[in-house]
Formats: structure tokens, sequence, C-alpha cells
């Protein structure tokens, strides 16, 4: 976060995603050719959208995560920052493989050990996040990148809050933060999140409790044919576990994450928080010393 550039120190090979009000490219720095990825906001849209202070908060939720002694193998790490008249530049690591999403698109659903992986990749990197007091508050498939390796990489931290740190200032417009009170994704969100209430850390792991569901069943547990109804579901705690469902130690999990009393939640402050989580028995056998440098069963899967 040293190092101050400019959109001329880079070649724009391709576009990798586009958002709304953002573009994804990957790109070249054209002193070093380091590939990279670079997220271009253009300005009169976030102020159009009111997404202004959601640009602030996951600005400083990534420079946290990117200083020296908070980075994370896998966390997606912001490099530098910058501006010109019209945009918005983040510079940040690239994943060479896509996401976790494109994957289980082609694949359906995965094995009970391929699942494992990528779960106790995510509890682990939602493990390090928390203990710096982030809340990512948007996780899915589509924000696990994946790199050559096979790793995973938590990105997409544009939801993403400080617990504690005061809401960033916004002078451009101040109706931002009323129109900002829902975040996330319909499928993966919580109770509390549609009620508007405020959140803590265990949003992060009901999310990680629907992944896990995902991965073995080949769908969301609260999946329906509209908006409205998934939150009917979410808010009933409406879903079912099929007979096939092969791994009755995910179902303890996920049956322990999925929980609408956040004082009940697995994950939630009032249980222990995130370490409580890594003892769970569904990861009785998981080496989180090791896990970075662990050969990724998923890699076949890749190919």
């Amino acid at each position: 976060m040293t190092v101050t550039l400019k959109k001329d120190d880079f070649y724009f090979l391709h576009e990798i995603g586009c958002g709304s009000f953002s573009t994804v490219y990957c790109c070249s720095r054209k002193l070093t050719d380091k590939r990279c990825a670079i997220k271009c906001v253009l300005k009169r849209q976030i102020i159009r959208e009111r997404k202004t202070e959601q640009i602030y908060r996951e600005k400083a939720a990534m420079v946290l995560l990117s200083t020296d002694g908070n980075l994370h193998p896998f966390i997606v790490q912001l490099m530098s920052t910058f501006q010109d008249t019209d945009m918005l530049y983040f510079v940040m690591t690239l994943a060479e493989k896509k996401d976790v999403k494109h994957l289980l698109k082609k694949h359906l659903k995965f094995s009970v050990d391929n699942t494992k992986f990528i779960i106790s990749e995510l509890t682990e990197a939602l493990s390090h996040i928390h203990k710096l007091k982030v809340c990512h508050r948007d996780v899915k498939p589509e924000n696990l990148l994946l790199t050559a390796s096979g790793h995973i990489l938590l990105s997409d931290f544009g939801c993403a809050k400080i617990i504690g740190a005061p809401e960033p200032p916004n002078n451009i417009d101040p109706k931002a933060r009323r129109r900002a009170s829902f975040v996330g994704t319909a499928e993966y969100v919580t109770p509390e999140i549609l009620n508007g209430l405020d959140t803590e850390y265990s949003v992060d792991f009901w999310a990680m409790g629907i992944c896990l569901f995902q991965f073995l069943v080949g769908k969301t547990p609260f999946n329906d044919i509209s908006e409205y109804l998934i939150f009917q579901r979410v808010m009933t705690l409406l879903f079912d576990f099929p007979p096939t469902f092969q791994d009755p130690l995910a179902k303890t999990l996920i049956q322990q994450v999925i929980v609408v009393d956040v004082k009940e939640r697995l994950g939630s402050e009032f249980k222990g928080g995130y370490q409580v989580v890594k003892e769970h028995p569904y990861f009785a056998e998981v080496n989180w010393e090791t896990l970075p440098n662990q050969t990724s069963p998923i890699l076949s899967l890749m190919n």
C-alpha cells in the first residue's frame, strides 16, 4: 500500500466481470509485467446509486486486511488505490481460475471431500477477518475466487463492515446510509438483515452454512422462484435436507449455523465466535496450520 500508481502504469488486457457501478479487468503492470486485477469504479454511478459509503467501507476493510501482519493466503490483497477525474481504481490480487460459482455450475455439486476442503478454507478466511473485526456480509460462491493452485481467495468486500468502527463520513449523499441498510444476496442473507437489525460476525457463518448445503446438494436451502418467497423461507427457516444428503457432520454444522436466533447461532459472539466453529467435529481432521500449503483436491475439477 506504499506505492502510488496511476492508470498509465498498466496494460488493461481484458474484462473479468462487471457490476452496476464497477468493472474488473485483468491487467499487467508495464514496469514488471506482473498481472493483477483492477476494479474500476465509476464515480458518478456510485453517487447516482448512493453507494459512496459502501465504497468507503470496502476500501477501509481491504486496507486493514492488506497491511503488514494482516495478510492471509485465502484473502484477496489490495495492493494500491488511485483515482482520476471519472474513476476510482482498486489494484488487487488476480485469481487465475475464476470462482467457485463457475466451478459449481460446471459440476452441479461437489463431493464430501472437495466440499470440506473449500469450506475449511472459507472458515479459516472468515476466522482471520473476524479476528481483525471485519464482517464480510456477502459470503457466496462467486466471492470465493480460485487460484491456479486450487485454493480460495475471499473477495468482494463491498458489503463489509469493520465492527465497532464509526461509519465513514459522507458529505456527497446523506441519504445513502438509509438506502444501504440491506446488504448481501437474497439466498445467503440472515433474518436479522431482512429485518433491518444490527448484524454481527455470525452472518458470515450463516452464509457459510448455506454454501456448505449448496455444495453438497446442488442448490441453496432457501431456493425459490422469487426473492419474496426466498425471504419468506429464510424468515421461517423453511428448508429440508434431501434423503440422499451424504455427510452427517456437515448436517449438524448446517443446523447449528443456520439458526434464526443470533444468540443460539454457532459463530456468534454469544456462542464463542469463530474459534468454536473451528472446533466443530466437522473440522476434526483439518490441519489449519498446513492448509495453505496442502495440495488442493479440487485441482482435478478445474482442469
